[in-house]
C-alpha cells in the first residue's frame, strides 16, 4: 500500500515531503507551520550555548535565516541579546515569530 500524497507533496499520514524539491516550496513550510509549534533541526539552543556565549555579546547583532519556528532567537533573547532578526521564507513562520516576540 502506497502513501497518499496532496498537492503540496506532503504526505497524508504526517510525514515529511515525498521530495526533497518540496523544500523549496513556501506552500510546504506555511503548512507546516500553521500545525508545528517548535522544531529543532538538530538540537536545542541547550546543547550548544557553552559553544557560543564566548563569541556573543548583549551587544551582538544576530540573524538567523531560516528561523522557521525554532526556538533559537528566543533563547538568546533570554540570555540579552536584543537585537536579533529572524527571517524565512515561510510568510506564517514570520507571523509566528512576530506573534511570540511582540508584548
Amino acid at each position: 500500500m502506497g502513501t497518499r500524497q496532496d498537492p503540496n507533496g506532503t504526505h497524508k499520514n504526517g510525514g515529511g515531503p515525498s521530495t526533497a524539491l518540496a523544500y523549496l516550496d513556501p506552500k510546504y513550510w506555511d503548512e507546516r507551520f500553521s500545525t508545528e509549534e517548535h522544531y529543532e533541526w538538530l538540537k536545542d539552543y541547550s546543547h550548544f550555548r557553552h559553544l557560543i556565549q564566548s563569541s556573543i555579546t548583549p551587544n551582538s547583532s544576530v540573524l538567523e535565516l531560516g528561523c522557521g519556528n525554532s526556538q533559537l532567537c528566543e533563547e538568546l533573547y533570554k540570555d540579552g541579546v536584543t537585537e536579533i532578526t529572524c527571517i524565512d521564507l515561510s510568510a506564517v513562520a514570520v507571523e509566528n515569530m512576530q506573534k511570540e516576540v511582540t508584548v
